[in-house]
């Protein structure tokens, strides 16, 4: 995992890591079954995510989505298409969520878990830095 603030249009930074997520096109009903797009995010941050999707999908367009997370419950969240792309290396799309405030989601243990996942990398990354600056090699002093 790995954090990136490189865009100019990203506020915040991003987590660099892959999950599956499952995006609600049409809901399910008592006498018809429900459409899902089964994806993979790209990066994600506290109030946004990026997936890869093979289906055109307009920008505007609000869905209910579940991010299944290996090690923890799925998390429900609802969000907006703020972008889409073509994604040359899927032939599919890039699209860019964006995250609502919504009752009945999981928004308050998504901003949770994307604050312990940003805290974990920084504490990892200074680990790295630090470690890195303990094992330089020192230059040899010039004989006297």
């Amino acid at each position: 995992m790995t954090t990136s603030q490189t865009s100019e249009y990203r506020g915040e930074t991003r987590l660099e890591l892959e999950e599956t997520v499952f995006i609600e096109v049409i809901a399910s009903t008592t006498s018809a079954p429900g459409n899902v797009i089964i994806c993979n995010s790209l990066d994600f941050s506290a109030n946004g995510l990026q997936v890869v999707v093979d289906d055109d999908i307009a920008a505007g367009s609000i869905f209910r989505l579940c991010i299944d997370l290996h090690d923890q419950d799925p998390i429900f969240l609802v969000a907006e298409v703020k972008w889409k792309r073509p994604d040359t290396a899927t032939q599919g799309y890039r699209l860019g969520f964006l995250l609502f405030e919504a009752d009945d989601t999981d928004i308050d243990r998504w901003h949770t878990l994307v604050n312990q996942l940003l805290a974990a990398e920084t504490t990892k990354d200074q680990t790295t830095d630090d470690q890195t600056t303990n094992n330089q090699t020192l230059p040899t002093p010039p004989p006297e």
